[in-house]
């Protein structure tokens, strides 16, 4: 009863998530061009970034946090790693919104193969539901109109995460609203973005594994 409970609610909560990907995937021309010409409507004289170097920035940038020291808040507190396939369940357990991947990064590899644009732009959507999550968890007064680049800055000025942190999930962010108004990725580059989000997500597992003061631990649920 509960296992179909739990399935219930994953299936609920990512319904919107999973529904945009497959728009994605079907009307993918269609999705690029409307946010291309959405994005020249707001900034006038076209968008630009350098793709190339905000994918390099982002490679720098996962080295940096992952050589990083630990928040203060996380001092003395190196829990057992969450192992992916309890990611969601325990997510769920917390009262957050499930990743769209499981916090599998693998996910996005698998669809970068499709279409790298279409892999990003998911990975974006990952993004938003990570920072959202984490601000929830950390009690960090969340707005309706919160973007992911101003819940990790509102993440840093608590305290929650690091400059260095907030700096990658903010080069991430870029790089993939890059992708998804248009300027297309190559699948090298897709897959290298991929790899520099993947060091957030180890910590993000990291996180819902210490994070927290109820007992759990991997595979045996609560204690008590």
């Amino acid at each position: 009863m509960e296992r179909a409970k739990l399935i219930l609610e994953y299936l609920r909560v990512l319904i919107w998530p999973a529904t945009v990907l497959a728009i994605c995937l079907v009307f993918r021309k269609q999705v690029v061009g409307l946010f291309s010409r959405i994005q020249r409507a707001q900034l006038p004289g076209g968008f630009s970034f350098d793709l190339a170097e905000g994918i390099q920035e982002a490679k720098a940038l996962s080295t940096k946090v992952q050589e990083a020291p630990r928040p203060t808040h996380a001092e003395g507190r190196r829990g057992p790693t969450l192992p992916l396939t309890e990611a969601n369940s325990r997510i769920i357990q917390l009262g957050l919104r499930p990743s769209p991947s499981g916090l599998d990064m693998s996910y996005y590899r698998n669809l970068a193969e499709q279409d790298p644009n279409v892999a990003l732009a998911g990975l974006r959507i990952e993004f938003d539901v990570l920072a959202r999550n984490l601000a929830t968890g950390f009690k960090v007064p969340i707005e309706r109109q919160d973007t992911g680049e101003r819940l990790l800055r509102k993440l840093y000025d608590h305290g929650a995460i690091t400059s260095e942190q907030m700096q990658l999930g903010l080069k991430v962010l870029q790089v993939c609203n890059a992708t998804v108004h248009g300027q297309p990725v190559s699948l090298e580059q897709a897959k290298s973005v991929i790899q520099s989000a993947e060091v957030l997500a180890d910590q993000y597992l990291s996180w819902l594994s210490w994070g927290f003061d109820d007992g759990w631990e991997p595979g045996g649920g609560i204690n008590g």
